[in-house]
């Protein structure tokens, strides 16, 4: 893709440039490219930036989306340009069919549809140019957004037909094949099997240590790192990953699908999508050969069975701090350990079993936050008052004034650039004259614009920093009058998240002996603020 913008170089701006380019595969582009017809965002940039070029319109943003998602909520970069778009940043947005906007729902069709209207903003194709203020261009537009709606269910239908017709002809359809194994093409007709690599021996060590040694699964993951034996991606085995391992019937010379369907739930005002296990999934023989006899995979099962790890598939939060807490040692998220059988108090621990920080009782670390809160929103309403007095807002005056003085440059400047223009009608300048006289005077102008949206900018961080500052005091304080007299983990994790982006926890000595300090840990907290400087 580098290689075609070089090419086309003088049609992007990414400074001044008004218009931008958005591209996404779509799964006929994911089908085509598997069958050998070339890159798809690369042809499609090609022809838009082509399309720019007959326009004698600049290019200022490309986004590319590389994931082909049912809804915008799956789709981060559509979801970063339609905010752009919302606030009329820019003029027109280039795309190669309005079907690449939008494939979801009504309301996604429908968001995508208001944040074009409202801003005025262009959708140009190459084969029509959509205006939000022509009524009949919005009713086109909105019928295209319905009709690749309509398609997306039809191609989604005839693809999953598709796997589950190759599933039951014992192929592999996944795109990553499992550890300990390669995904190939089968000879002399479609679709993919799998064939065992050099990691089908690490698996079939950790299918004899767990068969016929009284081990847990977390020791049998010691023992293969003792052994420099490693999993795909990370430097040491979790329980976790070597679960979905001894579980996998596919070392069996099994096929299975749709072991894990796509729920989806509302969550307070949010729809959450979860994977729970599916006991009606396909189980079929498959065409790759088995790396596990079967009376060893049936000790597996067997011992797994009685191995059960509590898991919470209800989605509720027990601990007021998850997703705040880092441990200082590792940066892993720290985790609650329950002891309710045993009548104990939860404690907050590093999931890193290497790691020797050391644990403490939740509720202590809890209270020391919320503790360090109301200090903390002591010294800042002292440091925030002596902010206000001594400085004001002298930094955004100073950009103010700066902005002034490069508007009223710009506008000199180009009373100038008129005045050259005169001087080339009435004989003053010569040709050569006139344009060694333009181009120094553009350059200026150029100049002084890069450094007006500089300023700009600035200005605008500045302005957002003070709105920050002024409304942080009240935030903390909403959240120390409230965080007591909520009922739930989960709502007072919430409310923290409002003023909290992270702590980070070490502690360092037990606190078992008579007299000993249990909050003998410490903590840095970083509220959702940059510091009064």
């Amino acid at each position: 893709m580098e290689e075609i913008l070089k090419n086309y170089i003088d049609v992007i701006d990414f400074e001044y440039g008004e218009y931008l380019i958005y591209l996404r595969k779509s799964r006929a582009d994911i089908e085509a490219e598997e069958k050998g017809e070339g890159e798809t965002l690369a042809r499609h940039l090609k022809i838009l930036l082509e399309l720019a070029r007959k326009m004698k319109i600049k290019i200022g943003k490309i986004y590319h989306e590389i994931v082909s998602g049912e809804s915008i909520a799956d789709r981060p970069e559509v979801q970063k340009m339609l905010n752009e778009v919302k606030i009329g940043s820019w003029k027109g947005v280039l795309v190669v069919e309005v079907e690449r906007l939008a494939r979801g729902n009504t309301k996604d069709q429908g968001f995508v549809a208001e944040a074009f209207s409202i801003s005025s903003t262009k959708i140009i194709t190459p084969m029509k140019i959509y205006d939000p203020n022509n009524e009949f261009d919005e009713e086109y537009f909105e019928f295209g957004l319905f009709m690749s709606r309509r398609e997306y269910k039809v191609i989604n239908r005839r693809l999953q037909r598709g796997r589950i017709t190759s599933v039951k002809e014992g192929k592999y359809v996944g795109n990553i094949a499992p550890f300990g194994w390669d995904r190939v093409k089968i000879e002399k007709d479609k679709g993919y099997t799998l064939k065992p690599n050099e990691e089908s021996k690490t698996v079939q060590m950790a299918f004899d240590l767990y068969a016929y040694n009284d081990i847990s699964i977390k020791k049998l993951g010691l023992e293969l790192d003792s052994m420099g034996l490693k999993p795909r991606h990370k430097e040491k085995w979790t329980v976790s990953t070597l679960k979905d391992m001894l579980k996998n019937p596919v070392h069996i010379g099994m096929i299975r699908w749709n072991s894990r369907k796509t729920v989806k739930a509302y969550k307070g005002d949010k729809i959450i999508k979860t994977r729970p296990r599916n006991n009606d999934c396909i189980l079929i023989k498959g065409l790759q050969p088995a790396i596990i006899k079967t009376d060893v995979w049936n000790i597996v099962q067997q011992k797994l069975s009685t191995h059960k790890v509590p898991v919470q598939h209800n989605n509720i939060i027990y601990n007021p701090l998850a997703g705040l807490v880092r441990c200082s040692k590792c940066g892993a998220i720290m985790q609650r350990r329950p002891y309710k059988a045993k009548g104990w108090d939860d404690t907050l621990i590093c999931p890193n079993t290497e790691c020797d920080n050391i644990s403490s009782k939740l509720y202590i670390v809890e209270n020391k936050i919320i503790q360090s809160l109301k200090s903390w929103l002591e010294n800042y309403k002292i440091d925030f008052n002596s902010y206000i007095d001594k400085i004001g807002c002298d930094n955004i005056k100073i950009l103010e004034d700066s902005i002034k003085e490069s508007k009223k440059a710009i506008e000199i400047k180009s009373k100038k650039r008129t005045n050259i223009y005169e001087f080339l009608e009435d004989g003053t300048y010569t040709k050569e004259m006139f344009n060694d006289r333009m181009q120094v005077i553009t350059k200026e102008i150029d100049a002084i614009k890069k450094n007006l949206k500089t300023q700009e900018s600035k200005l605008e961080e500045e302005k957002k920093k003070e709105e920050e500052k002024k409304n942080l005091i009240p935030e903390v304080e909403n959240v120390l009058a409230l965080y007591d007299k909520l009922e739930t983990a989960e709502e007072k994790n919430m409310l923290l998240k409002t003023v909290v982006k992270q702590v980070n926890y070490l502690k360092t000595e037990k606190a078992i002996k008579k007299n000993s300090n249990p909050e003998n840990f410490t903590l840095d907290i970083f509220p959702k603020i940059n510091k009064v400087s």
